[in-house]
C-alpha cells in the first residue's frame, strides 16, 4: 500500500521539528518522494501545524524572521533522516541487510539530502528549523532477561508476554539510550550527513555530537555575515561550565579553520571566519573579566601543559589566531572596543600573554605565515562587526 503525505508528515516530519516519536517505515526512494510533493497541496492542516513550530523556532534566533513554508526541499531532507533511520531499525534486519539494497537506501538518501548551501538567510533559517533536532535524536532500547533466556528490543517495547509476572519468571528491563553516534555514526553514512547539514550549516554549527561530519566553513560562513544568527552561535559555543566543554566547538571552528586554509578559500570568506574565530576569544576573555588579576581558569585547564595530549584539534589554532593576525592582518586581531573598556583590555592582554607562553611562538608564526597566505589584500580592509 502505498503512503500517503499525511502519513509522512505525521510520523517523520512532525516529531522532527516538535520532538516526539519518529516512526520509521520501509525506505522512501526518490521516485516516491516525487510522487508526495503532488500531493503537498492536499495536506494544509498538517502543513500549517509544521510551519507554526518551525516559526517559533526561528522567533528565537532572528529579529525579523522571514517566513517559512514546508515544499519539496524540506520533504526531501526529512525523507534523508528517515532512510538514515531506517538503516539502524531493527525492521532493516528483516531481509533489507543486504548490501545491494543498503547501498540502494544510501543513495536514495544521498540524492535525497542533495542541493548545495543555501543561498540565502531565508534557507538557512528554514532548514534550520526543521532538522534543529537531528543531533538530539535517540533510541531506547530495553534488554529484557528472565529465568530462561533474554531477548533485546530496539526502539520497541518489549511484548506483554515477556514482562509478566516478573517476580516470578525473574523478569528484569535495563534501558539503555543510543544517541547520535550510534544511530548515524556509521562511516558510510557521513556522505549523506555531510550532503545534510551543507544544507543546513546553522545546524552544524551547533552540532555537539563528536561524530559529527567535519564542518566546513565555506558552506558556513553566510551563517555569520548575519548578526541573529551569528550570535546564537556564539552563545551556544561558550555555553558550558566545565572548561573542557567551553572550547569543545571553538576548537572544532579551529580545526575546521586549519582545514578552510589547506583548500585556498576565498580570501573574503576566511576572513570572516577569522574575525568570528577572535570574536569568540573575546568572549572568553569578557566572561572572565571580574577574576581580577589572576590568570584564565580556562586556559589553565585546557593548555596545562601536561594535558597537551589532550587538546583537542583546533583548539590552538582559535586561541593563537588573534596573535597569529597581530602580524598577518592586525586589523583583524582585535575586535573593536576593547581597547576602549579596561577591564575587557586587561584580561584580553592576560589571555594573550597566557596563551603565548603555552603554544609557543614558532605555532603562532607558522599560522601567521598560513593566513599572510590566504588573506591577501583581504587584511587590510575594514573589521567585520558581529
Amino acid at each position: 500500500m502505498s503512503r500517503r503525505i499525511t502519513d509522512v508528515l505525521g510520523d517523520v516530519v512532525m516529531p522532527l521539528v516538535c520532538g516526539g516519536t519518529i516512526h520509521v517505515g520501509a525506505p522512501l526512494s526518490v521516485a516516491e518522494v516525487r510522487r508526495l510533493e503532488q500531493e503537498l497541496p492536499h495536506a494544509a492542516t498538517e502543513i500549517d501545524v509544521i510551519d507554526d513550530a518551525r516559526a517559533s523556532i526561528i522567533s528565537e534566533i532572528a529579529v525579523d524572521p522571514p517566513p517559512v513554508i514546508f515544499g519539496a526541499d524540506e520533504l526531501s531532507l526529512a525523507a534523508a533522516v528517515h532512510n538514515l533511520l531506517f538503516l539502524v531499525h531493527p525492521r532493516a534486519a528483516e531481509g533489507w541487510r543486504k548490501a545491494s539494497t543498503k547501498s540502494q537506501v544510501l543513495a536514495a538518501a544521498s540524492e535525497l539530502a542533495s542541493g548545495g548551501p543555501p543561498s540565502d538567510r531565508r534557507e538557512v533559517l528554514a532548514f534550520h528549523s526543521l532538522l534543529h533536532n537531528l543531533f538530539a535524536i535517540t533510541r531506547t532500547d530495553v534488554t529484557v532477561t528472565w529465568w530462561t533466556g533474554s531477548a533485546v528490543f530496539r526502539g520497541r517495547t518489549p511484548p506483554n508476554r515477556l514482562t509478566a509476572w516478573p517476580t516470578m519468571r525473574r523478569v528484569r528491563q535495563d534501558h539503555t539510550t543510543a544517541g547520535f553516534g550510534q544511530l548515524f555514526g556509521a562511516l558510510e553514512n557521513l556522505p549523506v550527513l555531510a550532503r545534510l547539514l551543507s544544507r543546513s550549516p546553522l545546524t552544524h554549527l551547533l552540532a555537539t555530537s563528536p561524530s559529527a561530519p567535519p564542518l566546513a566553513w565555506e558552506d558556513a560562513v553566510i551563517v555569520l555575515r548575519d548578526a541573529d544568527m551569528a550570535r546564537v552561535v556564539c552563545s551556544a559555543a561558550l555555553a558550558p561550565s566545565d572548561p573542557k566543554a567551553k572550547v569543545a566547538l571553538p576548537a572544532r571552528y579551529g580545526a575546521a579553520f586549519e582545514d578552510m586554509l589547506e583548500r585556498g578559500p576565498d580570501p573574503g570568506d576566511a576572513r570572516a571566519v577569522a574575525a568570528f574565530l577572535v570574536h569568540l576569544n573575546a568572549l572568553l576573555a569578557l566572561a572572565e573579566a571580574a577574576a581580577g588579576d589572576r590568570s584564565s581558569a580556562v586556559l589553565d585547564a585546557v593548555l596545562a601543559s601536561e594535558r597537551v595530549a589532550q587538546r583537542p584539534r583546533g583548539l590552538v589554532t582559535w586561541l593563537a589566531l588573534p596573535q597569529a593576525l597581530a602580524s598577518a592582518a592586525p586589523l583583524l586581531s582585535m575586535p573593536p572596543g576593547i581597547a576602549e573598556d579596561s577591564a575587557l583590555a586587561a584580561v584580553w592582554g592576560r589571555h594573550r600573554r597566557q596563551v603565548a607562553k603555552a603554544v609557543g611562538d614558532a605555532v603562532i608564526d607558522a599560522l601567521a605565515e598560513r593566513l599572510r597566505a590566504t588573506l591577501g589584500d583581504a587584511a587590510h580592509r575594514d573589521h567585520p562587526r558581529l
